[in-house]
């Protein structure tokens, strides 16, 4: 029972981190990119995706599914039911809730910064390093939100990757299926650990952020 718990768990941080990180990877080119193309199409792009925030996630593992499967148009990368899928999938839950966190913080402080940087004698290029270091801790906080997201999503995990132990099962897949069989106790060992993940990682970050911040 340890093992187990500790292979789901290991899984689930796995899966979760590695989607996140890609997911905030795309968000931060993405919000630098737009940001130099005007106030109107940063509102349109940000709105769209705060509407993509609210998608179920049911539905992102099924559009997810409906490009995996054999006949799909991804289905010749054969990762349906690997943490592969889940990875590709989660990505796509992630994502609006990182980009639509940072962005708006990018689009205000990039002309400040650009101004500040440029009037101490630096260089065009120099913009993006110095607005990097400006919005570290609202970075790390949109990491941390796509990663929250991540790694308590169930439609995904349960659509793309099928909850299969050993090999796809995640801490919220293996909770639905040990609650479904009545094996309530192990499905409540799961929740806690699901729940104190999320704590440990939430205070991590603002910890180190408030250090960012007065350092």
């Amino acid at each position: 029972m340890v093992e187990s718990l500790l292979s789901v768990t290991m899984r689930s941080l796995y899966v979760s981190s590695a989607s996140s990180l890609i997911a905030f990877v795309v968000a931060i080119a993405l919000s630098f990119y737009i940001t130099r193309m005007g106030k109107r199409i940063v509102e349109m792009v940000t709105g769209i995706f705060e509407a993509l925030v609210g998608v179920p996630t049911t539905a992102i593992g099924l559009v997810v599914y409906m490009l995996l499967y054999p006949g799909g148009p991804l289905g010749p990368l054969r990762i349906l039911y690997t943490p592969y899928a889940i990875i590709f999938g989660e990505f796509f839950v992630a994502l609006p809730v990182a980009f639509t966190f940072m962005i708006r913080h990018v689009h205000s402080a990039r002309e400040y910064v650009r101004e500040l940087v440029l009037s101490l004698g630096g260089l065009e290029k120099q913009v993006t390093a110095f607005l990097l270091r400006e919005l570290t801790p609202v970075l790390l906080s949109s990491y941390l939100l796509a990663f929250s997201r991540a790694i308590g999503e169930l439609g995904v995990a349960l659509i793309a990757g099928g909850g299969i132990e050993g090999y796809t099962n995640v801490l919220t897949t293996a909770i639905a299926i040990q609650t479904s069989i009545g094996n309530y106790e192990y499905a409540i060992y799961l929740g806690l650990i699901l729940i104190l993940i999320t704590v440990a990682i939430v205070l991590s970050l603002k910890i180190l952020g408030e250090y960012i911040i007065w350092r």
